[in-house]
């Protein structure tokens, strides 16, 4: 585990390269890597979400004010993710109110959160691993 945790910000920077890359081949239509960039973005989602939850209840990590809210606006989008999924398998109406602030919230946070949380890790990386030896 602490080997994940020392090497998480370089995870992240590889998944994130991924899926800049996909980006990219998905523009440029090519038809079977939007399969892949879903798949990409879900692994990003669970990694970082998992890794800032252990953080955060880690006594070893400092608890700050951005990994906190990072936290609470995950929660809220995956509330909202599994939300639509079950109107959606249960075959729910619901206003189209509520579907614009589910869509609105699962297209406009997780970028935000994406580079909040490399530089959540950037610098967790800086305070613990590179302090100087005094």
């Amino acid at each position: 585990m602490k080997t994940i945790l020392k090497y998480e910000s370089r995870i992240q920077e590889n998944l994130i390269g991924l899926l800049l890359i996909l980006i990219i081949g998905t523009v440029a239509k090519v038809d079977f890597l939007g399969t892949f960039l879903l798949i990409d973005f879900i692994l990003i989602a669970i990694f970082q979400y998992t890794i800032n939850l252990i953080k955060l209840f880690h006594r070893y990590y400092i608890n700050t004010l951005s990994r906190k809210i990072y936290v609470f606006l995950s929660t809220y989008c995956l509330l909202m993710f599994v939300g639509l999924l079950s109107f959606k398998l249960f075959d729910l109406d619901f206003s189209p109110l509520f579907f614009n602030l589910f869509i609105w919230s699962l297209v406009i946070i997780p970028p935000i959160l994406i580079i909040q949380s490399l530089l959540i890790s950037y610098s967790d990386k800086k305070e613990i691993y590179e302090k100087p030896v005094i």
